[in-house]
Order: C-alpha cells, then sequence, then structure tokens
C-alpha cells in the first residue's frame, strides 16, 4: 500500500488515529484539540474528523499543518519512508502483498569521462541548462571515434552509481547504457528523503529542466515505452502520494503515461502536460518555474472513459484491419506451433471446461509454456498441486522429456525465471487475497496472463443458498480485474456430471449461467478412452481396427465461443505423448523442446522478453 492509499485510510479512521497520536486532546465537535504535535494539553491544534477534508490538521501557534501523515511524522520524529512503515505496523498492513525476487544487477565501473567541454558543453548550454544544473546532475562528455557523447549517470539516494547512459549528441537513436546494469529512475540522489510529490519525464534532460526550475524531478531511462524500472523503483516511489506523469505530448508519449500510470495507481498519478512537445523545448521557449509550477496544478487524473467520440477510435479500427509495420503480434494459441485462428486479447476473460481427468490443466500448462515463448509473462493459482508438483510436469513439457537432466532442470528454471510466477497457496484460497496479489504481479511485474485453475479451488460457495449468486459476483470481478489492468484471465469452470464419451459443451458448465456468459472465450477439452490392446494379435481384423483406434486423436479442445474473433464452434485434435505429458497437433512429431539445451553448454540466461 502506497502513501496516497494510506493516506486515504488514515483519513477514514481520522478520530481514532488523532486520539492515538495525541492522547491529550480532546474532541471538540467535529475535530480533535491538542496543544502542539507531541500531543501537550492545549487547544492550538486541531484535527479535523469528518467531511472532505478528515484528517487535515493545522497547529495555529506554530503554522505547521498537513495531513495525517504529516502529523505522525511530526509526533513520532520519523522521516517519510519511517513513518509509512510504522503506520502501516500499526494499522496490521503486510508490507508487501508477494515478495519480490532477487534480481543482481551488474555495479557499472566509473565512465571514463570529463566535465561536459566543447562541443557536449555548447549543446547542453543549447538546451537552456545552466552550469549549476549541470554540476547537480554530474553529467560528462566522452569522446570516442570522432563522436562526441554526453553522460548521464544514474545514481541512487546514496550518490552510489546504478547505471550509465551514453547519447550521441548528434545522432539521438545512438543511446546506450550499461550491460547488465538496473534499469532505473534518473536523478534520485537530488530528491528530498521526505517529499511527497514527485514528476516523472522521459527523458534526462527533461528532468534536468525541471529541477533547474527547483521542481523534484525524475526521468525514464529508455524514453516512454519501456518501464522495467518500475519493478526496480517500486518500493522508492511507495512513498509519493502525488505523482505527475511528464511524458511527451506526442502519441507514444500518451501511451507510455497511460501505462505508467495505470501501474503506479490512478489514485495517486496525474497526467501533467508542458505547453510544447517536452519539458526542455518549453524552457527553450522562456518557460519559467511559475509556468511549470501552473501546469503541475492543472495537471488531471486520466480523463474517463465512458463517453467517447466514434472518431476517437477511429486509428484503432484502421490498425484492426491494417496492422502498422512493425506492430507486435497478439499473442496466439501455441500448442507446438503458433495457431493464429486464436489469439489472446488484453481485458478478457477466458472459462476453460471439461470433464473431470480430461486434462484441462495440462493443456492450459502448455498453452502458457507457449505464451511464455512468446514473451508472454503468466501467474497461475492452483490449489489441487504443491508448486513443486505442479512445476514438475511443467518442465517435462518444457523439455519434452519423461526426466530431464539436472543441468536441463536448472535451465528449464532459469528460462521461466521472472516469466512464469505461482500463487503459493494448496487449497481453497480467499477470491480477495488472490487478486490482492495478482494485481500486485499486474502492476509491478508486468504479468499478463493469469490461471485460476478453478472455480472451486476460491471460497466462493458451489451450492446451497446463495451460491448462484455469489458465482455471479465472482465472475463479475475476475473480468473486472482483466479490464481494469488490461490482463487475460484464464478460470477452470467444472461442468455437471454428463456422458463423459462425448465431449462436454458450454450449456453443460455447472454454476452461475454468468460464468459463461461473461465469457470473451470459452475452451472445452475432451480427451478420448481409447481400446486397449487387441485381445487376439494373430487376428488380422481385430489388430486392423485397433490400429485404426490407435491413430485416433487423443484429445480435441474445442473453441465454443469468442467474442470479438471469427471462428466459433472449432475443433482442434491433438495427440498426447505421457511420457513427456505434451500435446501435439499432429501424429507422430518428435517431442517438442521449448527450452533448447545442451549438455555442452552453459545454463542459458535469457533476459525478459520487455529488455
Amino acid at each position: 500500500m502506497n502513501a496516497g492509499e494510506l493516506k486515504g485510510l488514515l483519513a477514514q479512521k481520522a478520530a481514532e488515529i488523532a486520539q492515538h497520536l495525541l492522547p491529550k486532546g480532546k474532541k471538540v465537535g467535529s475535530e480533535w484539540k491538542a496543544g502542539n504535535t507531541l500531543g501537550e494539553e492545549g487547544t492550538s491544534l486541531s484535527v479535523r474528523l469528518t467531511g472532505e477534508k478528515a484528517g487535515v490538521w493545522k497547529d495555529f501557534a506554530s503554522g505547521e499543518s498537513g495531513d495525517l501523515i504529516d502529523l505522525w511524522m511530526a509526533s513520532r520524529g520519523l522521516s517519510l519512508v519511517e513513518a509509512i512503515k510504522d503506520i502501516k505496523r500499526h494499522l496490521g498492513i503486510r508490507d508487501e502483498p508477494i515478495k519480490p525476487p532477487t534480481k543482481t544487477y551488474r555495479k557499472p565501473e566509473r565512465p571514463k569521462c570529463q566535465a561536459p567541454k566543447a562541443r557536449v558543453y555548447e549543446w547542453l548550454k543549447a538546451r537552456g541548462l545552466t552550469d549549476e544544473t549541470l554540476k547537480a546532475f554530474k553529467v560528462g562528455e566522452q569522446l570516442r571515434d570522432g563522436k562526441a557523447y554526453c553522460v548521464f549517470p544514474f545514481l541512487d539516494e546514496a550518490g552510489e552509481l546504478v547505471n550509465v547512459k551514453r547519447r550521441n549528441i548528434d545522432d539521438k537513436k545512438e543511446q546506450t547504457q550499461e550491460g547488465g546494469a538496473a534499469p532505473c529512475l534518473f536523478g534520485w540522489h537530488l530528491i528530498d528523503p521526505n517529499a511527497r510529490q514527485i514528476v516523472i519525464c522521459e527523458g534526462e534532460i527533461d528532468a534536468m529542466s525541471l529541477h533547474q526550475c527547483g521542481i523534484a524531478a525524475l526521468s525514464a531511462n529508455q524514453g516512454a515505452g519501456a518501464h522495467q524500472w518500475i519493478e526496480t523503483d517500486w518500493d522508492r516511489l511507495e512513498r509519493f502520494d502525488d505523482i505527475l506523469v511528464c511524458y511527451d505530448n506526442d502519441g507514444p508519449g500518451d501511451k507510455g503515461a497511460n501505462e505508467v500510470i495505470q501501474r503506479l495507481g490512478i489514485e495517486r498519478c496525474r497526467r501533467m502536460r508542458v505547453g510544447a512537445k517536452d519539458a526542455n523545448d518549453w524552457l527553450q521557449q522562456g518557460a519559467e518555474a511559475v509556468d511549470f509550477l501552473h501546469v503541475m496544478a492543472d495537471a488531471r487524473p486520466l480523463d474517463p472513459d465512458e463517453l467517447r467520440s466514434a472518431n476517437d477510435f477511429t486509428q484503432a479500427v484502421e490498425d484492426l484491419f491494417h496492422p502498422p509495420a512493425g506492430a507486435p503480434a497478439l499473442p496466439a494459441l501455441y500448442i507446438d506451433q503458433r495457431l493464429d485462428w486464436f489469439q489472446f486479447r488484453d481485458g478478457e476473460y477466458t472459462a476453460w471446461t471439461g470433464w473431470n481427468g480430461h486434462g484441462k490443466s495440462l493443456v492450459i500448462d502448455q498453452i502458457l509454456l507457449g505464451l511464455v515463448k512468446q514473451g508472454q509473462k503468466v501467474a497461475v493459482f492452483s490449489g489441487e498441486l504443491p508448486p513443486a508438483i505442479h512445476l514438475q510436469r511443467v518442465h517435462r513439457q518444457a523439455s519434452g522429456l519423461a526426466k530431464p537432466a539436472r543441468a536441463y532442470i536448472r535451465a528449464i528454471g532459469a528460462w521461466l525465471h521472472h516469466r512464469f510466477w505461482l500463487f503459493d497457496v494448496v487449497g481453497t484460497a480467499k477470491l480477495d487475497r488472490l487478486l490482492e496479489v495478482f494485481t500486485y504481479a499486474a502492476r509491478r511485474h508486468g504479468v499478463k496472463h493469469f490461471v485460476i485453475d478453478s472455480l472451486m479451488m476460491i471460497d466462493v460457495p458451489i451450492d446451497g443458498p446463495g451460491a448462484l449468486s455469489a458465482q455471479r459476483k465472482a465472475v463479475q470481478r475476475i473480468t473486472a480485474f482483466a479490464k481494469q489492468f488490461r490482463v487475460h484471465v484464464h478460470l477452470v469452470a467444472h461442468p455437471r456430471k454428463g456422458d463423459e464419451s462425448k465431449r462436454s459443451v458450454k450449456a453443460e458448465v455447472a454454476g452461475s449461467g454468468d460464468i459463461v456468459n461473461a465469457a470473451d472465450n470459452i475452451f472445452s477439452v475432451w480427451r478420448r478412452k481409447k481400446e486397449p490392446a487387441p485381445l487376439d494379435p494373430n487376428d488380422p481384423e481385430c489388430v486392423e481396427e485397433w490400429e485404426k483406434e490407435r491413430d485416433k486423436p487423443d484429445a480435441e479442445v474445442v473453441l465454443f465461443k469468442q467474442r470479438y474473433g471469427g471462428y466459433q464452434d472449432y475443433t482442434l485434435r491433438l495427440w498426447f505423448d505421457p511420457e513427456c505429458m505434451q500435446y501435439r497437433t499432429s501424429l507422430r512429431k518428435y517431442a517438442l523442446s521449448f527450452v533448447p539445451f545442451s549438455t555442452e553448454e552453459e545454463i542459458p540466461h535469457e533476459p525478459d522478453h520487455a529488455e
């Protein structure tokens, strides 16, 4: 929970918190009166307990004022970070929904450069930057192969070097960063540790321009399109309850700003727009500190989407008919090859059904490997299997082997690292907690596919009074989560008892009709029960009949519903290899390896797809 969310929660508990912090005070009408921030007797300090300004306080003797987080800091003598931790302990809030993985980054060597002179100095001065600003950000100049590079050091709060970026001043496209260094925001060493408002820009020079005007600002390390810094700087950004995203006033800037706001939290983010393409352009045009402060005050949260002109969507419609060159393809259904007749779209919910024991979970696991292969990140809740047992069959499917070697297992683990996540609960999970953790994974780690296996394994009643209503509300919450965070949710829903010799249909899904009605896509998985070996192997007719049966598909995956696509009532026939638990789209194919590996090679370590 970040500072903005804590601020709102404290305001709801204003009376309780005021009494906790100022025990010698007393309630007078709709206010709590105390002597000062240390809670001494008197009435000079007032805390508003109700209304829109609940939690706002002011000491009329000293002139101090603020909200309840400020009061907590003042009364306890704590820094902002310390106060947030203390508030969470008092309220019983866990510091993080899930423990993030430990990532290791290479600490870069100090760049061999000098203070800006000649060409780099003239280039920076032409951008309107002062000597004091260049010195504050410790930018450097590097001359190499007849080219001049501006060197931007990325320093943490303690001034330690964590990354280095170099930009050719004559070619904006030639920008490099230290390999293996932490992706992070630029300018942390200049931010007041108790600041609660920050501006995040698209470029380093924009952040320097705002700093020059007395505004606390940071910059993304790779422009508007890459957000790896969110994971690295998540904890550092937690203390800010007012984040202004000042990306460029163009299409990529708007898209990137919206993505950042969604992941950092719309409750504490506002879109800031300057009077030019970016902050530095506006500075060069003569903008001063007062101008920047004015647009900061005028910054607004994301505009509501409820009322839009049809023409606002014309470009999106055109892109559907004529995808722009180089546009990333939607992840497709992938078994052992890309099957473009079905693509997984953001913001959708897919229901998976099929008789018990017919391989729904196995099919989904292999499809998840196909999604990872296409650069997607996935998270799975499987309440029926402990994580290690679940991952054992995932490793079989990923390797195409019944028992992969130790080194191969580690290679697969490295390939799945930061791509394949598990909600580590065996048994029934609480839907509130599940969606809380999924939200964290979507916002911090950029996970795009979430599996709930199954509806029976969350705390939603299966039968009895009120069960259908509870199931309807659960599905509504799941679909709302998918749409809010632009992710894809896969929900396993079991059918009622029936004839297992035939594939189950969507009308046979047990429970509320909303499980089916709300789904954007519905798949049914069915496994054929094959005949045993012939009783008389010397009987040609018997053998022939058995061979025909043997060559029939082992399973069928039927697409019964696709709300926005062309294919429906489509059947995909599959053959199953029980040794490695893999499905294949044709008979007698060799086992597929999702993770190429040789015993003569080192364990591969691939960067995240987005990197």
